[in-house]
């Protein structure tokens, strides 16, 4: 039983994290805004990827949040970071991996990301 909270609590920070102000507005430099992706019901992994604007690279990383149907589900994020499937590695986005191991994603499960982005090169 202690699995459960420990996600719950990673996601409770992530949330903060993902909605504090933002730093700049969407397009320059800082966090990018939010945005809000709808998991379909069932799905059983799930990638997501941020891009920073032309130009700009991430530069501390970046934050995710779930809604109250992701947490009960049991999802488990298991990577986050600059695109390493690109070659070379593509630091002008940040990606992320969620899995549900116990069946897939439930009905209304959601994920809110967002990404900090700098100018220069990586």
């Amino acid at each position: 039983m202690q699995k459960p909270f420990i996600i719950a609590a990673f996601a409770a920070a992530a949330m903060f994290a993902a909605l504090a102000p933002a730093t700049a507005k969407p397009g320059g430099v800082g966090w990018q805004g939010a945005q809000t992706v709808t998991i379909p019901t069932g799905t059983g992994d799930q990638f997501l990827h941020y891009s920073c604007p032309p130009k700009m690279v991430v530069t501390n990383g970046a934050a995710f949040a779930v809604n109250q149907q992701t947490v009960a589900d049991g999802f488990v994020m298991t990577g986050a970071g600059p695109r390493l499937d690109e070659s070379p590695t593509d630091y002008t986005q940040w990606a992320w991996n969620f899995e549900w191991p116990a069946g897939g994603a439930a009905a209304g499960s959601q994920i809110v990301v967002d990404v900090e982005c700098r100018k220069g090169a990586p």
